[in-house]
């Protein structure tokens, strides 16, 4: 019953490469109780949060009517259980890569962002945004123009002597057909990413020159999500307001945990007063791609500071 985690995902390397994963199908380890009430797994692009459960240094985190995860920490593993015999593989590992390790290495202490990497010479740029903004799309689109994507879904943030570094935790990214065809062509190669969507997961060239570790962080973008929009621009996003936005677009294991929550916070509010936050805008028209390009190449050549005086709006002081 135990299995390989599949390759070039975020147990591949790093800190969770010493996690193991056991695979029980529909059926339940002993000592294990299953909750009643579950609501069913909605039929859109994105798997809603799951209920979690403390018992000792284990967590088990039941996934609707799709699976449940037990975490130990004590022996690095991950129990999949009571399965549903529909479930496929790809469901499976889209929970485990997207779901279960961001939310695992921020109980591990890291800071991890809801967030599209994408590298701007020797910086890294972090888009977020809620679902439907289109942070995907505009860090593929720009992967294309010559900035590479390092990862579409998570973003571990880290703070040193250097200041604020980032890094994808894997190399991801995930697009609907459509998408998939318009900005990267036909040939694409791409396997499904869940059963409950239509958006595929795009197997993209390896870089000869991708990054050995994290970039300095040079901004943070929060994608307005407003497909009206008649233009692209961006204004600068204070403290205050970033870091609520970032407090948002963050993973936690168990966001009802106090502890946590006031460690995701204090670190965030020192995210937001250091490095420059922006609200950006457009239209959601692949042919005016470029006009976005060109504000977010803006931004980041102005590389505009946040103002002083918002520190006195800071959350946390």
């Amino acid at each position: 019953m135990i299995f390989r985690f599949s390759e070039r995902g975020p147990f591949d390397t790093g800190p969770l490469s010493i996690w193991g994963f056991v695979n029980f199908g529909s059926g339940v380890p002993d000592g294990v109780c299953l909750p009643d009430g579950l609501p069913v797994l909605s039929d859109d692009d994105e798997t809603p949060p799951p209920l979690v459960e403390r018992d000792g240094d284990a967590v088990t985190l039941h996934f609707h009517d799709v699976a449940r995860f037990r975490i130990g920490f004590g022996d690095c593993s991950i129990t999949a259980f009571d399965i549903d015999p529909d479930t496929s593989d790809c469901v499976i590992d889209h929970i485990l890569n997207d779901h279960i390790a961001p939310r695992l290495l921020a109980e591990m202490g890291e800071l991890v962002l809801h967030a599209s990497a994408v590298r701007f010479g020797d910086e890294v740029a972090l888009f977020l945004g809620e679902t439907g903004a289109g942070k995907s799309t505009l860090a593929t689109s720009l992967h294309q123009a010559g900035y590479e994507l390092l990862g579409d879904d998570a973003s571990i943030v880290t703070h040193g002597p250097a200041g604020y570094m980032a890094r994808a935790v894997y190399s991801s990214l995930r697009l609907y057909p459509e998408t998939i065809i318009t900005l990267l062509g036909s040939n694409t190669a791409t396997s499904p990413m869940a059963d409950h969507s239509d958006k595929q997961n795009v197997h993209l060239p390896a870089s000869a020159h991708a990054p050995a570790g994290p970039l300095p962080l040079t901004a943070i973008v929060f994608l307005d999500g407003d497909c009206g929009a008649s233009e692209a621009k961006a204004a600068p996003l204070d403290s205050m307001r970033a870091c609520i936005a970032l407090v948002e677009q963050s993973f936690s294991l168990d966001p009802h945990d106090p502890r946590c929550a006031a460690r995701r916070l204090a670190a965030l509010s020192q995210l937001a007063l250091a490095v420059p936050a922006y609200r950006l805008s457009y239209p959601h028209d692949f042919a005016r791609l470029g006009e976005v390009h060109a504000v977010i190449e803006t931004i980041l050549k102005a590389r505009r500071p946040i103002e002083p005086v918002v520190r006195q709006g800071s959350i946390v002081k």
